[in-house]
C-alpha cells in the first residue's frame, strides 16, 4: 500500500520524536574498539553508562569482550582511551553480560565530561511497568569508518515490537529474565522516516533496550528507561525472519550486586546458581 502524505506526516512526526530520546540515550551509550590480529583499530560493539553507590561502571555483552577485555578503547573527542579497571562477565549464552568497573579516576572524569552516567532511578525492573514501546539504540559495525587518522562512527536507532512468535525454552530463556523483539519487517528512523528494512545490526550487541514510555504525549528525553542489554540477533526462515535477544535490566543489576559487592537490594524475582544468574 503507497505511503500517504498523512501517514507520512504522521511517520516523520514519529521520527522525530524518537529522534529526541534517541540523543538523550546516546549521552548514555559508547561504543568499544580494539586492535585487532592486524594491529587494526576496529569497532567491537557498543555498551551502556552506569553509576551504581558512586561507583562507575559500563555494560554490555560478554561475546563483545570475549578476548578483548585487556585490550579495549573508546574514543574521546579526537583520541582513543584505554579502558582501565575489572571486568565481570556471566557466560556468553542465555545472560550473555558483561560489566566493567571503571578504576582510573582522571579516566572517569573524562567520561563524565562527554557522557552521562545512567542512574538506578533511569532503568526499569519490573515487567508490569513496561508499555512495550522499545528503542534499541547502538552502533552498527558497518556503520563505523576509520579514516583520515580518525574514526567515524554511526549510530542507529530501531523500534521494535516484544515478539510473539519465539519460542524462549529454544534458547534456554525464560520471561522474567530476557525480552525478544520483532526485527521482522519495515522500520522507520531519525534519518529515514520512510519505512525500510533492517541494517545489518552486527555491532549494536551490548547496547540498551529502552521503553520509550509515552513519547508521543510527553517529553521522550525523560520518558525512556533502560530495559535490557542486546544480546544476540537470530535470523531463521532463510534469513526472512530476524529477532533480537535482550537480557533484562533486572538480571543485569542483580549480576552487578553479585559480581561487585554492591549494597543494592538483591532482587526478588531473580535467583542465583552456581554464579549464574537465572530467573526461577
Amino acid at each position: 500500500m503507497a505511503t500517504t502524505p498523512k501517514m507520512l506526516g504522521l511517520l516523520q512526526e514519529k521520527a522525530q520524536r524518537l529522534g529526541i530520546a534517541t540523543d538523550a540515550i546516546l549521552q548514555s551509550t559508547i561504543q568499544f574498539y580494539w586492535y585487532n590480529a592486524d594491529d587494526q583499530f576496529e569497532a567491537l560493539g557498543s555498551g551502556v553508562l552506569l553509576t551504581v553507590e558512586s561507583r562507575y561502571f559500563v555494560a554490555t555483552a560478554a561475546h563483545v569482550m570475549k578476548g578483548a577485555t585487556a585490550n579495549t578503547y573508546v574514543v574521546l573527542g579526537s583520541y582513543e582511551v584505554k579502558l582501565a579497571g575489572r571486568w565481570c562477565s556471566t557466560g556468553t549464552v542465555v545472560n550473555d553480560l558483561a560489566v566493567l568497573e571503571l578504576s582510573d579516576a582522571p579516566q572517569i572524569a573524562e567520561l563524565q565530561q562527554a557522557y552521562r552516567f545512567l542512574t538506578l532511578d533511569d532503568l526499569t525492573l519490573k515487567l508490569e511497568s513496561l508499555t512495550g514501546n522499545y528503542l534499541l539504540v547502538g552502533y552498527p559495525a558497518t556503520k563505523t569508518r576509520v579514516y583520515g587518522g580518525g574514526v567515524h562512527p554511526k549510530p542507529y536507532f530501531l523500534q521494535a515490537p516484544e515478539a510473539t512468535d519465539f519460542n524462549l525454552a529454544s534458547k534456554s530463556l525464560q520471561r522474567a529474565a530476557h525480552l525478544v523483539l520483532n526485527a521482522t519487517g519495515l522500520v522507520v528512523s531519525a534519518t529515514n522516516p520512510d519505512p525500510h528494512k533492517t541494517p545489518e545490526l552486527e555491532g549494536v550487541s551490548g547496547g540498551g533496550v529502552w521503553d520509550t514510555g509515552n513519547y508521543l504525549l510527553r517529553d521522550p528525553a525523560q520518558e525512556k528507561k533502560l530495559a535490557g542489554i542486546i544480546t544476540e540477533e537470530v535470523k531463521s526462515g532463510r534469513g526472512r525472519r530476524r529477532h533480537l535477544l535482550v537480557t533484562r535490566t533486572a538480571v543485569l543489576l542483580e549480576f552487578m550486586r553479585q559480581a561487585f559487592s554492591l549494597g543494592i537490594p538483591a532482587s526478588a524475582t531473580i535467583k542465583t546458581r552456581q554464579s549464574r544468574v537465572v530467573a526461577p
